[in-house]
């Protein structure tokens, strides 16, 4: 494959991964991909920042790539250019494991801004650990200077919007951009002044000068970093998600025990597990348009086990129908999933894959039958296990079910 230097310490990434990570054509719209990655460039360049993807993946091992890692931050950006940015990474994870195992406690910092001319990047403190909350009252933020003792500079008013979590008030959080480039820390205090948690910024900036990029913020004043004197309308506005005709179940799964030679050789074709289904490991979903969806036991495994899914078309025809990956842009895959579900409420089928630990970190998918093809709902990605819980992980893909 090609390689594409990208301007970063002098390493260099492969163009394929490059476009399917960041699927700049389609979702960001720009005239010429080679004004984005030229300002990603740059931007490495000038904060000596080196971008990290999550690894990419062989077909078929649903691993994506579309999270970014600067330093200790993590940024995605959806189809909808909706971006998010946290204050985790696979080197920070690696990093505090192997020094103070303490620091897994540390609160963390999230910033998300939407598309568009008028949307505000918004701050936000998350103090739970493990996905535990427990009160701690008020709190201010700080940029953390090193010093003899805990130097701290402007206290930044948060605002506490449920428990464990606080947003940072509109009219400071410019002020906390231009004053975290200072250092590498902020810090949180309790109201009566004594120290709460340090926040490693390591990597803000270049994760704030993505977002820029991937909303085409450069040079306009709605930038965080990249400010000009572009008027805020020339920034495009979000795209319009995809809406999804969805083909809902009518009930929950049958115990019948199936014994069609058609929907068996197709099994036996594409999975390696045992080939004698019982009930306990293959379901049929009646759908509310005359189809069924079957899901059979591909594969076992300790943690992520794998279904093959098919369609009943018609009385005992049995379809295999890809499912599409559009948060990637790459090639459709085989409907061979670990640890997947069917919702017959919602007519949405959801596969999860976890890493270390299940519910630390991994990335969740949720399809949806139309009559006729499977179409993505959504897809969320953690590559760094913390204790990020999976309601709060990183949005790749977002359409609109009906």
């Amino acid at each position: 494959k090609p390689l594409l230097p990208i301007g970063c310490g002098g390493i260099w990434v492969q163009e394929q991964l490059f476009l399917q990570a960041l699927q700049w054509r389609s979702w960001v719209g720009a005239k010429d991909f080679r004004v984005l990655r030229t300002g990603l460039a740059t931007a490495c360049f000038l904060l000596g920042t080196v971008p990290a993807f999550a690894e990419d993946s062989r077909p078929g091992d649903w691993t994506a790539p579309e999270v970014m890692e600067f330093g200790d931050w993590s940024v995605a950006c959806d189809n909808a250019r909706e971006c998010t940015a946290v204050s985790i990474s696979r080197d920070y994870v690696r990093r505090i494991s192997n020094t103070d195992a303490g620091d897994y406690a540390s609160p963390k910092l999230w910033v998300k801004r939407s598309a568009g001319p008028k949307a505000k990047p918004r701050v936000y403190v998350d103090t739970s650990t493990w996905g535990e909350v427990r009160p701690v009252g008020q709190l201010s933020l700080h940029i953390y200077y090193k010093c003899d003792g805990d130097c701290t500079g402007f206290a930044y008013k948060l605002s506490d919007i449920e428990p464990g979590r606080y947003e940072l008030i509109a009219k400071q959080v410019e002020r906390f951009f231009q004053e975290s480039t200072k250092t590498d820390l902020a810090a949180s205090r309790f109201g009566s002044g004594a120290m709460h948690g340090i926040i490693t910024t390591k990597g803000l900036t270049a994760a704030m000068r993505f977002i820029d990029e991937v909303q085409e913020r450069g040079g306009s004043k709605t930038a965080i970093y990249a400010k000009g004197t572009i008027a805020a309308s020339a920034v495009p506005a979000p795209p319009v998600r995809d809406t999804v005709h969805v083909v809902r179940g009518i009930n929950e799964p049958s115990t019948e025990m199936p014994d069609h030679p058609e929907m068996q050789r197709v099994r036996g074709e594409h999975c390696k597990g045992p080939h004698d289904p019982n009930e306990t490991n293959i379901q049929r979903f009646r759908l509310q348009n005359g189809q069924a969806l079957w899901s059979i036991i591909c594969d076992s495994t300790q943690r992520n086990p794998t279904h093959l899914w098919l369609v009943e078309t018609t009385q005992e025809k049995f379809d295999l129908f890809k499912l599409p990956r559009p948060e990637q842009g790459r090639n459709a895959e085989m409907p061979i999933l670990p640890h997947s579900w069917f919702d017959p409420a919602s007519g949405q089928l959801t596969a999860y894959s976890s890493g270390d630990e299940i519910g630390r970190c991994g990335w969740k998918r949720r399809w949806a039958w139309t009559g006729s093809a499977f179409e993505m709902i959504d897809a969320v990605e953690m590559p760094a296990c913390l204790d990020i819980q999976i309601n709060r992980w990183l949005q790749t893909y977002r359409a609109i079910p009906e």
